[in-house]
């Protein structure tokens, strides 16, 4: 008797714990798509951040992340690294007056742009007041 009025509440608990989890990595999708600080050209890459929250036995898993190929360096940057010819006879872009015939090209690197790890930091701390709150109930 006494014990099966525990079980429900903590199988009413486990059941709030998911859907809180579920509403704060919708919030940290949101929030990493509203302060993604690159320049959007096509807005793919801020179109395509994505999360997800599955449970897993007693656990419970969240996700945020890119759903572009690019998505890492946008968040990391590149280090200085030389760019190949594969096919071509010489490299050529808007803006550049003539094409470059020398191979390879040194690239200086890209700036990081991070969205995803400011994005789950606020979800952290999101997440810990919430839980704080419901587990004291």
């Amino acid at each position: 008797m006494f014990c099966d009025g525990v079980r429900e509440n903590l199988r009413r608990k486990k059941a709030a714990t998911y859907l809180l989890c579920k509403n704060i990595s919708a919030d940290m999708e949101a929030e990493a798509k509203s302060i993604a600080p690159w320049q959007d050209r096509t807005a793919h890459a801020r179109q395509s951040i994505n999360h997800d929250t599955q449970l897993l036995g007693d656990d419970i898993e969240m996700n945020i992340s890119h759903g572009v190929r690019y998505g890492r360096y946008l968040e990391t940057g590149t280090p200085p690294h030389d760019i190949h010819l594969k096919y071509k006879k010489a490299f050529m872009w808007n803006g550049l007056p003539h094409p470059i015939k020398k191979n390879p090209i040194h690239h200086p690197g890209t700036k990081a742009y991070p969205a995803i790890v400011p994005a789950a930091e606020y979800g952290k701390k999101q997440l810990n007041m919430a839980i704080k709150k419901l587990w004291e109930e």
